[in-house]
């Protein structure tokens, strides 16, 4: 296992890039992700592979639902090999206009400058397309392959939560879904709290009578000011994201909605920090004599691989044949695998070469895609 690989010459580049820039063009923000769906499905369909497409989107307002296809081994004797999944997701956050992908100094921009590119995580769709070419092509010995594309992670990973894991006989998986060059493995991601909070005054004229109201807004300000926000340490965050309340400005505001997070690599620091949210929530209602309502939602656990489990030793041996020396990170954000691993389906998430994502001066270099579809080749092809 210690010859470099040779699967990098095998990417067809051209074939590649028109993939890759054909979804990119495909506008999929989440829940309006039928049209790349359909693509894809189309796509995956012309190697001749075993396709089940969900419906989970009419449970929180899609129009579409995610796809698990199967690769089968060719192999007489494929137990040298691990069944494996590789997943990406189809959606991406809202857009500001349309995709015009171009390429300048070998990396892919958009070209409305105002506008995402889209690559997170269409890089991660396109790579993976043209390894199942290559493994057709050239009857490259696999394990049995699933490939899980996902819609509407980037709401709070709702694909992932529907994804019927049933249907994947395979324990070990690959997501790529991160930013960075080649060579960066996540094995370890955070608990995820969100906090929804309501702040109940009394509503009165603020020009006639203001004393007899009581402001929500002024208890809610008080609340937020009673928390620690921001980084906590190196394994805890926590947010307030969103406000909205009052009806006028002739109005004492009765109602006032606060939106928080917290996350944590620690299920007992995410405990400690999410009390800490609600007992300042409390102070502040209390101070202005507000009532408060508020709900606490687990949307992910946390997960941590270990550096000899099967998903860290395959992911390590696979950067390392492409001649890079593999990073091992933690994440403070959730993906698809919180969800995989907290259904016992092993998995780690890997860089996948997209930069700046979620914001307008995104980009991809065309060598780190290339590099992503040889990586996937050799995670594949890994023999026990």
């Amino acid at each position: 296992m210690n010859e470099k690989s040779i699967y990098l010459k095998y990417v067809n580049k051209k074939r590649l890039l028109e993939t890759l820039i054909e979804l990119l063009k495909i506008k999929s923000p989440s829940k309006n992700e039928k049209q790349i769906v359909d693509y894809v499905e189309k796509k995956i369909r012309e190697f001749g592979l075993e396709v089940y497409k969900d419906s989970c989107g009419k449970k929180f307002g899609s129009n579409a639902g995610n796809i698990i296809a199967v690769y089968k081994s060719i192999e007489s004797q494929p137990s040298k090999y691990k069944s494996i999944f590789l997943g990406a997701h189809m959606d991406t956050v809202k857009l500001n206009g349309d995709v015009n992908p171009i390429i300048v100094d070998g990396k892919i921009i958009n070209k409305n400058n105002k506008c995402i590119l889209g690559g997170d995580d269409k890089v991660a769709i396109a790579a993976i397309v043209e390894a199942l070419h290559i493994i057709k092509e050239k009857n490259i010995p696999t394990g049995d392959i699933y490939i899980l594309f996902t819609i509407s992670e980037e709401i709070g990973v709702l694909g992932a939560k529907y994804l019927d894991l049933e249907k994947v006989k395979a324990d070990y998986g690959f997501v790529f879904d991160a930013e960075g060059d080649i060579g960066i493995i996540y094995n370890k991601a955070p608990y995820h709290n969100s906090i929804n909070a309501e702040f109940i005054g009394k509503a009165a004229h603020a020009g006639i009578e203001p004393e007899k109201g009581i402001s929500s807004i002024k208890a809610a300000s008080s609340a937020i000011d009673n928390i620690k926000l921001g980084r906590i340490d190196n394994e805890t965050t926590c947010n307030v994201g969103k406000i909205n309340g009052g009806d006028g400005r002739n109005i004492v505001p009765e109602r006032t909605k606060v939106e928080a997070e917290a996350r944590s690599l620690e299920l007992s620091k995410l405990k400690k920090i999410t009390d800490s949210i609600i007992s300042g929530f409390k102070k502040g209602a209390k101070k202005y004599n507000a009532r408060l309502e508020y709900e606490i939602i687990r949307e992910y656990d946390g997960f941590e691989i270990s550096v000899d489990e099967v998903p860290m030793v395959i992911a390590k041996k696979a950067i390392e044949r492409l001649g890079i020396k593999p990073e091992i990170k933690s994440s403070g954000g959730g993906s698809d695998i919180n969800i995989f691993n907290s259904k016992g389906k092993r998995s780690v998430n890997l860089s996948a070469g997209m930069e700046n994502v979620h914001t307008n001066k995104e980009y991809v270099e065309i060598n780190q895609v290339e590099k992503l579809a040889a990586l996937i080749l050799e995670i594949c092809s890994y023999r026990f």
